[in-house]
Formats: structure tokens, sequence, C-alpha cells
């Protein structure tokens, strides 16, 4: 329709209004300029329809409803995108995985009813998917109820006679299951919700969980909510209950697929920059990880567009989009091509990506790869509430990858009002394996979020602004990575710059304090002190020497002199800071 306007319109309008359609086509090519084009480019509408399309099945690795959710997004890659301007596809997206096949469960329907002292559907599988466990074997069981308190220890069935009943415990299934059914138990009802998922404030919420594969026992366990097992309890402190499990499910064997798609790079293809997020989950599992795989297919849909358009030109680097089996499919990518592997210059992983913190109660957030603050975390270095991991100093290898994004990020939240964290590496996501093999790697995320790995993560509580924000900060900080300009790399450099300064602030105060508080201690005590601090103290100058000194990978090419000599200048001035402030210390 466009072509056919401009046809009967005079030439002078023809440049206006090719201009008009492609409104920053080649016009700005400053990072600035290419984040605005990406910007203008997302459509977050267009990434909650994928969402809620993922959220709709439990995604099992190896199920028919995880492969269609991968057949979904290879579908919308090729039909959204047409061929390159320069004739070829501009994607290329294949499958890989496991090659051997493994026993895949597959949940069909449940529902726990009451058959005594009244009838009526606790919980069926249609409203709550979750309140199904993983792994559990088709049943139609009806049998009298008794309440173990807690369930999962030897002691606590002594007073108890569970043969031919079902169990309720305060534990979880996978901790009781076993000690339930070795004692005739014919199956587990489980209402345990971890606190950081608040069930004293949602009495409703169902946590997810599962119990261990096991042909022999052929187990199935339930998940209620506090306030079902609140009920239950009462009603068998009046009487006799009698519920009725019925499940039907499945186990196949298959092999688990992952995709990849990727845009080639236009002069060093060889050289990646990775995006990755999981597919799997349990169902809704809307933020958890919905919403990083349709933030990611996204992601890669606009840059795909942009490029097609000529909005933004083909980047140097190939830009590698995964969405995985969690953990598994990440490790048979890496695990696959070690040569590849190598020439992976970052990874940025998506996993939770969504949720609104109105709704959640989590901000989003960068976990920013091991660095000293990982292994000496002070003030104002902090986890998330999540967990901690667990990092060897002396695997501690300085990159570019947390400043550099993390001046993205605060740049995007300073123009638009995005409330964002950051914390140290804790781990137990996609970035590890990257990580694991010395390849830079960062993730982001939400967190805390009470509906977290519940049948309240749901699309209800996802923010398209939060999918925005984070879904063009991502793809600006990979595209710009895989552009590989120079004016990246100094744009790095100035984050670095600003991080550095702000973490040699934060190093000497807190010096001061330690130094100062054991200044009239015993001789051992002080030198032990003094020992700890020039130790951290030398680690962060290490850090940044080798952040700088990682900068020089971000050009596409060999970087040209004026660059190589801001690096060795900056270098320099790192190494003078730290004889200053041993001598300020007396170090």
């Amino acid at each position: 329709m466009l072509k056919a306007r401009i046809a009967v319109v005079v030439l002078l309008f023809v440049t206006a209004s090719c201009s008009l359609f492609y409104p920053s086509a080649r016009t700005d090519t400053s990072p600035v300029g290419i984040q605005s084009a990406i910007r203008r480019e997302f459509d977050a509408d267009r990434a909650m329809e994928d969402l809620r399309t993922f959220a709709q099945h439990w995604r099992i690795p190896g199920s028919p409803a995880y492969d269609s959710c991968l057949a979904w997004i290879e579908s919308r890659l090729q039909s959204t995108l047409k061929p390159s301007r320069d004739g070829g596809p501009l994607f290329s997206i294949q499958t890989f995985g496991d090659t051997a096949r493994r026993t895949v469960w597959v949940p069909e329907n449940a529902v726990l009813s009451m058959e005594s002292p009244e009838q009526f559907v606790v919980h069926d599988y249609a409203s709550t998917p979750v309140m199904l466990c993983e792994n559990s074997y088709p049943a139609d069981v009806t049998a009298p109820l008794v309440y173990v308190p807690g369930g999962d220890a030897d002691e606590h069935y002594s007073q108890f006679e569970v043969k031919g009943c079902l169990v309720l415990s305060d534990a979880p299934a996978s901790q009781v299951y076993r000690k339930a059914l070795e004692r005739g138990a014919l199956g587990v009802i489980s209402c345990f919700v971890p606190p950081y998922n608040k069930p004293s404030e949602h009495p409703d919420i169902i946590a997810e969980s599962g119990i261990p594969y096991d042909p022999q026992r052929k187990p199935f366990a339930v998940n209620i909510s506090p306030r079902t097992a609140q009920n239950l309890k009462l009603r068998l402190r009046a009487g006799p209950v009698t519920l009725r499990v019925q499940i039907n499910s499945t186990f196949i064997q298959s092999r688990v697929k992952n995709l990849q798609a990727e845009i080639a790079g236009a002069t060093i293809p060889d050289e990646r920059v990775v995006l990755v997020a999981h597919v799997d989950h349990y169902r809704p599992g809307a933020h958890d990880n919905a919403s990083g795989s349709a933030t990611l297919l996204e992601i890669a849909r606009s840059l795909g567009l942009a490029i097609e358009r000529g909005t933004l030109s083909r980047p140097a680097r190939t830009l590698t989009f995964l969405w995985v089996d969690e953990h598994r499919g990440t490790n048979s990518w890496i695990n696959a091509d070690s040569v590849r592997l190598r020439d992976v210059l970052a990874a940025f992983a998506l996993d939770m990506v969504g949720g609104d913190p109105e709704k959640t109660g989590g901000q989003f957030r960068v976990e920013r790869m091991p660095d000293p603050g990982t292994v000496w975390m002070r003030p104002p270095d902090r986890h998330s509430g999540w967990g901690t991991g667990s990092w060897d100093k002396s695997r501690l290898f300085g990159s570019f990858l947390n400043d550099y994004f993390l001046g993205i990020i605060h740049a995007q939240a300073a123009a638009t009002g995005w409330k964002t964290a950051e914390n140290v590496w804790e781990g137990g996501s996609d970035h590890d394996p990257f990580l694991w093999k010395g390849v830079p790697a960062v993730l982001s995320w939400h967190f805390p979020d009470f509906a977290y790995h519940t049948s309240m993560d749901s699309v209800g509580n996802i923010s398209p602004r939060e999918v925005f924000n984070a879904g063009t900060s991502l793809a600006s900080a990979a595209y710009l990575l895989a552009l590989g300009s120079e004016d990246v790399a100094r744009m790095a450099l100035r984050s670095i710059d600003t991080a550095r300064v702000q973490r040699l602030e934060t190093v000497k105060m807190m010096m001061d304090m330690e130094l100062s508080e054991v200044q009239f201690s015993e001789s051992p005590a002080r030198e032990a002190s003094r020992k700890r601090e020039t130790q951290i103290l030398e680690a962060w100058y290490r850090w940044y020497d080798q952040v700088f000194e990682s900068v020089l990978r971000i050009p596409a090419g060999r970087p040209a002199e004026p660059l190589r000599a801001e690096i060795r200048a900056r270098r320099e001035m790192n190494q003078q800071d730290l004889i200053r402030i041993k001598a300020a210390f007396g170090l």
C-alpha cells in the first residue's frame, strides 16, 4: 500500500516518504543513536503474545509441549523475517541437544477431591497445574487422610499408622514420599511453601515441586495450598477424612531439543555474542521463564527487522540466540565445539526478566560475573536473597562486561525511571556454564518474587514495561558488542572509569573502618587485618587491570593506536592508585 501511494506523488515527496518510513535509517550510528533505533523497533506487545503462548504449557524438556514452544519460536522467526539485503537468509536456525533418549514425564490431568465427610473438588490440574508433583505416576486412589506433622523424618511417624492411607505432610514431597511409602502409605499430599513465597500473605499459593523418577515404587504426590491444608487439618480434628486422587500422566522416551538462531557476522562471523534463555519450566511459569524466552525472541526478531530494513547494519560478529533446557542445553551447546566457545566475546542470560515490581516485589537486577566482591563481599555489595554461590578467588578473571552492561542499564534507568539493582554472583542459571569455561557472562533477572516457582507465577504478574526496558537494554548491549566499533569500546571505558573510581572509594572507606577498629588490638590481629585489606585492594587492582586490557577485545579487528594508548594510560593510572592507597594506609 505504501509503495502504491508513493508511486502517485511527485518525486520531491518520495524522499520525504522514505525518510518518514525509516526515520532512523543510517542517520545516527553512534552507540546512543543505535540504542534509540533498537528502542523504536522492540515491540513489547509482541513479546507478551509469545509469553502467553509459552505460559499455556508445562514445558518439560523433551515433552511434546516443550517441543511445541521451540516450534513456535522457529515459526515466528521464519514468518516475520524476509531474506536479508544481500539475498541470503537473515537467520540460520537449527536444533541441537541430547543424542541419547531419556525418560520424560508428561502430565495430562489430575484432580484432588474430598469424598467424605463432604464431596467437592479440592484442587484440579486444569486450574492449578503445579498441584501435581513432577514424576507422579498415574493413579486413581480413594483412601483415608492422615496428617503427619513434618513427615520428612522417621520419628515423625512413631505415633501414626499410615498404611493404606494418604499422608498429609508439612515438608516437601521429595523429602516425604520414601518415608511414607516405606510404611505402606499410598501417596503424599504436601502443603510445603518456601518462606520467600510469603504463604502467610498468599494462603492460596501452591509451590511447584517434584519427586524423583521411581519406576519401582511408581509413586505420586500432590501439592496443596496453605489454606487447603489448614482446612483439611481442621476437618481431621473433627473426624475421619477421605480423599480421592486421580492422576493421568505418562512417561515417554525422548531426545531433548534446544534451538539456536544466528545472525551471521559480516566480517568476523566466527566471533560471537550469545544471548540465552531457558524454555523449560512448570505451568504457567510466566515469569520463570516464559518472560526470558519471549523477550529473547523479540530481541532476535527486532534486531533482525532493523537489519533487514537497513535501520541497523549487519554486525561484524555473529549474534547467537539460544533457547534451551536450563543448564543442560547450554552445556550441550558449549561442549559441542570448544573452538566456537573460545571466540565467544560475552554471554547474556535472560531468566525472569518481566516481573512487575509492584505485584511481585522484585526489581530488575543484574547479577555480575564473579569479581572480588563475590569473594570478599562488603557494603555496598549484596546478595539478592535467593542464595549464595562459592567462587574461588584464584579463578577470578577481569572483564569489561560487568561495568559495560551496568552502564547501559543505568542509562536506561535514568531515562525512563526504571528501578534496577545489582548483586554479586550467586549462580543458578545459564550464565554459569559460560563462566565455568572462562567466558564473561552476566544474568538479567528480577528477585525477590513471591510467586517464584508457584501457581501464582502468572501472566498477570508480568509488566510489558519491564519486558521493554530489559529487552531493549539487552538487545543494545549485545548488538553493540557484535558491532565491534571503537566507539563502543570507548563507551565501555567511560562506564569502567566511573565504576572503578566508585569502587576504590568504597575500598578505601572500608579499609579505614577495618584498620581503625584493630589499631589498638594485639599485633597478630592487626597484622591479619592489614593482610586481608591488602589482599582485597590488590584483588581489585588486578581485576581492573584485566578489565582495561579486555576492552581491546571489543573492536572488530586490531584496535587503533589511540585506543591502545588510552588503555595503557588507564592501566598505569590504576597502578598508581594502588601505590597511592597503599602508601596512605602504610601497607
